[in-house]
């Protein structure tokens, strides 16, 4: 399962499929202090979860959203 880092705060990954080729791939921030924290969602096309899951991570590490990720 692939686990993506805000700072030193481990966020769990959810990868769905949408319709057809296209997949969602969600990343849920733990609370901070007791307050939710908004999920980072990518959407993306593609025709297996593990190349979807990677290309969605690298994005957000790119646009400086999450610090690193581990698939």
């Amino acid at each position: 399962m692939a686990r993506a880092f805000v700072g030193v705060r481990e966020c769990r990954v959810t990868v769905d499929r949408d319709l057809g080729e296209t997949w969602a791939v969600t990343i849920h921030p733990p609370p901070v202090n007791g307050v939710p924290s908004a999920p980072l969602v990518v959407k993306l096309m593609g025709n297996d979860r593990e190349t979807v899951t990677r290309g969605a991570l690298e994005i957000l590490q790119k646009a400086g959203r999450i610090d690193r990720f581990e698939l």
